[in-house]
């Protein structure tokens, strides 16, 4: 209906009547872009806003670690240092503990000569122990030693049982920690008194003792 009135009008109606339609639908479009562009600014405003938020909250957390991070590597170094200072002390307190020991050793050793008045012990020049023939004060005779271990304490001058029965252990345990890794599988705990049973030649008692060991190990 409304097709065929506008078929029936005048050019000049028709004319007017499409400029009227062209002259309603502009301005609305255009109100409905600038309202969409509106809606779309606020939008992106908000946007904005939000991005810097949560810009600013990120700097602080990346502030605060750095912070913690700085405290940390603070603290860091401080450790590095005392555990630096401390190995430096047990070094030297085991350097110590070794010079009182041999000191002690020589002091036994001037006492006994005192008290035996200079006499010398007659011992045999070989023992026969556990079926095996051993010279006398071969360290060997001590379980969890042998002929490598022997070598090394003899360097250390460890040459007697006497004088291993008078070594402390920690001393005992620097050499074979000086000697390398394939040696410090080593105990040396026992060797000293092993060492002092062969010296006073109590054969049986050496005997007992070490039926109870493994390697030189309780």
């Amino acid at each position: 209906m409304l097709l065929n009135f506008i078929l029936l009008m005048t050019p000049e109606c028709r004319s007017a009547l499409l400029m009227g339609l062209a002259l309603s639908i502009i301005p609305f479009l255009l109100g409905w872009l600038a309202a969409y562009a509106y809606y779309k600014v606020a939008a992106l405003r908000q946007s904005n806003t939000d991005l810097e938020a949560e810009t600013k909250r990120l700097n602080g957390s990346v502030n605060t670690l750095t912070a913690e991070g700085t405290d940390l590597r603070v603290k860091l170094t401080q450790a590095d240092a005392q555990l630096e200072d401390r190995k430096s002390t047990i070094s030297k307190l085991r350097s110590d503990f070794i010079i009182l020991e041999s000191e002690r050793n020589l002091l036994r050793a001037a006492a006994a000569a005192v008290a035996g008045k200079g006499a010398a012990r007659v011992t045999p020049e070989k023992i026969t122990f556990n079926e095996v023939v051993y010279k006398w004060d071969d360290l060997k005779i001590v379980e969890g030693i042998g002929p490598k271990i022997e070598e090394l304490l003899h360097t250390s001058g460890i040459n007697t049982w006497r004088e291993l029965a008078d070594t402390a252990e920690a001393h005992l345990v620097q050499i074979i920690d000086d000697a390398g890794p394939r040696f410090q599988m080593h105990n040396p705990a026992t060797w000293a008194e092993q060492a002092r049973m062969a010296d006073a030649e109590e054969w049986e008692a050496l005997q007992k003792y070490q039926e109870e060991l493994t390697g030189g190990r309780v």
